[in-house]
């Protein structure tokens, strides 16, 4: 599904001055910055990112002693570790020194970059503007409440997949980094994982970007809890056939290995070495993230969703990883009722979620008959109005005039109505509640 956004080519043998693309998609990942990585490679590292951050047009790395070999492991990691430095090319020039018999060592590096000046300048801000946009709506999302980290990391991948679009076009003109992609709307496997990244880290959660050369793709580690795992917003992301819906997947969200091996993922590395062991929100027995087939929403009861059957389902993340309830049971309360109306009244919801909720109600309504026409008194913020139901059925929940939603028989046919309050039956009107 996914392309390598640079061609794979080898380094220009038998010279002191050589050119490096870096393929980002090809070749082999450190061992693990934490587990291999030594001090001299660890201050190389940071005098790379130091002079691409500056747009310099030499970064000296003669005390560094690093192989050719090794620089170009360093450097693809640094890229891929960096969304930041979307404006530095793949390609580069570097010059070596001998450094023994038979070895030479890397001694000064030519970046090269897309961008500079005030037009990186603009760049940056948009970047940024974006990156802090979208942090600022998540937050927005949550209210400023508590969340946990499984939630943060379901917002940005539902966000990521359900307003980007995978790129399609030939690979010279696909975007492969994350500003591209938030400027343009579309990217490849590289662009998602790098916006992913960059999202992940802008609101406080660990994570990493993974490779797989036999694959031909890139997507995310992520830590949740103290615990990785994978998630991979390009294939959540499909492609729609001609003529066919969009949709949001959450197959590949919060997986273990063994998950992402099921799914025929394989030959995968991250930088960092991180292994994936949990499956809990694989395995939940109280449901599985993959049934929903939208991005899901947030309401204060959990997560609404639309899922693979085109029905609503209500979910919440617990210990164990996440519960899915019954179809129709948006708040979770063990019952479709009119509540799980009044949880949909967002403008934030679509009207088609409302209406989905409001057609299951007439054909399974909790019914309030009244047995002749008789006027209902409507407690609002506003004045108390008056509104009369012939014969009329009222769908209301079990505690009947505590509930917020009415079911009223129209010429227009049949409409749900909101209330903030309560409903009561004015004196004389018979009712029976079943």
């Amino acid at each position: 599904m996914s392309r390598s956004p640079h061609q794979k080519t080898g380094y220009l043998k038998n010279a002191t001055v050589l050119l490096l693309t870096v393929a980002f998609l090809f070749g082999t990942m450190g061992q693990g910055r934490g587990l291999s990585a030594s001090a001299a490679e660890e201050n190389a590292r940071a005098a790379i990112v130091e002079g691409l951050v500056a747009c310099a047009e030499v970064v000296d790395l003669s005390g560094y002693g690093l192989s050719v070999e090794a620089f170009g492991t360093l450097y693809r990691e640094v890229l891929l570790d960096s969304p930041e430095l979307f404006h530095v090319a793949p390609r580069l020039s570097y010059v070596t020194e001998a450094a023994g018999e038979g070895e030479r060592r890397v001694k000064e590096i030519y970046p090269q970059y897309t961008l500079s000046g005030e037009e990186l300048t603009a760049a940056r801000a948009f970047y940024r503007d974006t990156m802090a946009g979208l942090i600022f709506e998540m937050e927005a999302v949550f209210s400023g409440g508590a969340y946990t980290e499984a939630e943060a990391v379901l917002w940005l991948h539902d966000v990521l997949a359900h307003r980007y679009v995978y790129d399609t076009r030939p690979d010279a003109a696909a975007a492969a980094d994350a500003y591209r992609f938030f400027r343009e709307g579309r990217g490849l496997c590289q662009a998602y994982a790098l916006a992913f990244l960059a999202l992940c880290r802008g609101v406080g959660l660990e994570a990493d970007l993974v490779v797989s050369e036999a694959m031909d793709h890139a997507w995310n580690h992520v830590r949740v809890e103290g615990v990785w795992y994978h998630v991979d917003v390009t294939r959540d992301d499909p492609v729609p056939a001609e003529g066919g819906r969009e949709a949001v997947h959450h197959t590949r969200f919060l997986r273990s290995d063994q998950g992402m091996d099921a799914l025929g993922y394989r030959d995968y590395a991250c930088g960092a070495g991180h292994t994936c062991t949990d499956t809990r929100f694989e395995m939940s027995d109280g449901g599985r993230l993959d049934v929903f087939w939208t991005p899901l929403t947030r309401i204060s009861t959990g997560w609404v969703g639309v899922d693979d059957g085109g029905s609503l389902v209500g979910v919440k993340f617990t210990e164990n990883g996440v519960f899915v309830g019954q179809v129709g049971d948006v708040n979770l309360d063990g019952s479709t009722d009119p509540a799980d109306v009044l949880a949909l009244y967002d403008p934030t919801m679509p009207e088609a979620w409302r209406e989905w909720m409001r057609e299951r109600l007439v054909r399974s309504p909790i019914p309030v008959l009244f047995s002749e026409p008789c006027p209902i008194s409507i407690h609002k913020e506003r004045p108390r109005r008056e509104t009369t139901a012939g014969n009329g059925q009222f769908s209301l929940s079990k505690s009947a005039w505590n509930a917020a939603v009415c079911r009223i028989p129209s010429k227009q046919g049949s409409h749900i109505s909101r209330f903030r309050s309560s409903i009561q039956p004015s004196s004389g009107c018979r009712k029976a509640v079943a």
